[in-house]
């Protein structure tokens, strides 16, 4: 066991704990994807809350982790135990993200409108609060566990495959489940008790796997203020493109992916089942794609592998403007593949970039703060995730979707199917920005390398 405080410095960090630390990303991904996937649709279609209103508590409870991921990190980073400064939260929030998911999805009946909201804004953010104590804190262990850019790659590697993972418990067997019992209220609640028992199961399978993962045992008592280090974490230019990057790539996925169910019922009316089945092919080639991603990383650099994963995801999300009932079922597989290809290089790409912004960071200014970024990080994600729904409950509200009436789906207008077309082209749209702002985007391994490493700051 390396000992702790002090990061792997070189050689490859072993297979077991690359795994161990993967797997911490199956029940985020599991939960993420549920939620970006059928929340939406469930409240419009089958609880019978307004998309508006559905996309507006979605968008709430994630503006509350703007305040909640950053708190995260900076309690991370000041935290003393036995298991280091990270790992302790893995198991906590692993039980509130599990218990909070079931809460979402099991809706009882409740006599007024109102105090239906309440109980949905109540679950909303307890899952919020969920997921920032355990993400924050595992996003920040790599810069901790290694200082070499490209394990860290590689480490990323694990996770995207994670994210494939989580897709296939919760977007593939998730839809199946609830189809198997009948959809409706019934099907969402069994579906969530499953995912939720896995959700606590995989957090703890990870904080086990990681028991001797190095850790950095610097606390932030540097008397610098935590209003001066946010001041300094915005002067890292890299991390702060980073973040744009994120956002303007995950708010695309966000209003495709709540889509998604809308598209599969209404235009290409096929049941849930078929959806678990889109979900399982993109997770295959997500997974499949990963040695190659990694390969043209090292070959071509980060940023153009991005834009090659870019441009083949765009291109397969707004090819469903074309899609229609007629459709064969190998056109769903087909896209499917394609799309997990460029998600798998996104998402590689993306996440790969953090660690070295953080390394950045410590190199320019002795401070160790890694829970810091990585709340910021964090907090976009789930903005981004959160402006989707809202976009796209806005977007139905505006074309006249009509939610559910005794929670059961009402017949829709062309006009409001129309919406959906312009729900896939958006993505494309995004991904464009994304690929604009990383033309900003300036460090590469040379110029990590190059920073002078300042130690022990106490100015």
């Amino acid at each position: 066991m390396m000992d702790p405080g002090t990061p792997h410095t070189s050689g490859q960090l072993p297979l077991r704990l690359k795994i161990g630390w993967g797997i911490g990303t199956l029940p985020m991904s599991a939960m993420f994807n549920a939620i970006g996937v059928l929340l939406l649709a469930f409240l419009v279609e089958h609880i019978g809350i307004a998309a508006g209103l559905a996309g507006l508590l979605i968008l709430v409870s994630k503006i509350y982790d703007a305040v909640t991921d950053p708190l995260m990190g900076l309690i991370t980073d000041r935290t003393k135990s036995r298991w280091g400064r990270r790992r302790p939260f893995l198991v906590l929030g692993g039980v509130l993200a599990g218990g909070s998911f079931i809460m979402m999805f099991t809706v009882p009946q409740f006599d007024s409108q109102t105090a239906l909201i309440v109980y949905v804004v109540a679950a909303l953010l307890l899952n919020a609060t969920a997921y920032t104590v355990f993400n924050v804190p595992y996003l920040a262990m790599p810069a901790e566990m290694t200082n070499d850019p490209d394990e860290r790659t590689a480490m990323m590697s694990y996770r995207v495959s994670a994210v494939a993972g989580g897709q296939i418990i919760s977007s593939v067997l998730g839809p199946v489940i609830i189809a198997y019992f009948g959809g409706g209220l019934l099907g969402h609640s069994v579906m969530s008790v499953f995912v939720g028992v896995a959700i606590i199961a995989l957090c703890a399978t990870c904080f086990w796997m990681t028991h001797d993962a190095a850790y950095t045992t610097q606390i932030t008592d540097h008397g610098i203020s935590l209003t001066k280090q946010f001041s300094l974490a915005v002067q890292n230019r890299p991390f702060v493109v980073l973040l744009l990057v994120k956002f303007t790539q995950l708010f695309g996925f966000a209003i495709f992916l709540a889509a998604l169910p809308l598209l599969f019922t209404r235009i290409l009316e096929v049941s849930y089942a078929y959806l678990g089945s889109y979900y399982l092919f993109q997770a295959g080639t997500t997974v499949l794609s990963q040695p190659a991603w990694v390969a043209a990383s090292s070959r071509i650099g980060k940023p153009l592998t991005y834009v090659c994963a870019a441009a083949i995801f765009g291109v397969s999300s707004a090819s469903w403007v074309f899609g229609t009932a007629a459709d064969p079922e190998w056109y769903i597989y087909v896209r499917a593949s394609v799309a997990g290809v460029g998600a798998g290089g996104l998402l590689l790409i993306g996440q790969s970039l953090l660690p070295d912004t953080i390394e950045y960071d410590y190199r320019r200014t002795g401070l160790r703060r890694e829970g810091i970024f990585a709340g910021v990080y964090t907090t976009v994600e789930k903005v981004s995730f959160a402006f989707g729904p809202a976009v796209l409950g806005l977007i139905l509200s505006a074309y006249g979707w009509a939610e559910a009436q005794d929670g059961r789906p009402v017949a829709q207008t062309a006009e409001a199917l129309a919406s959906i077309d312009i729900a896939v082209l958006i993505p494309g749209a995004t991904l464009v920005l994304s690929c604009l702002c990383l033309l900003f985007y300036k460090l590469d391994a040379g110029t990590l390398a190059g920073t002078q490493r300042v130690t022990d700051r106490t100015d």
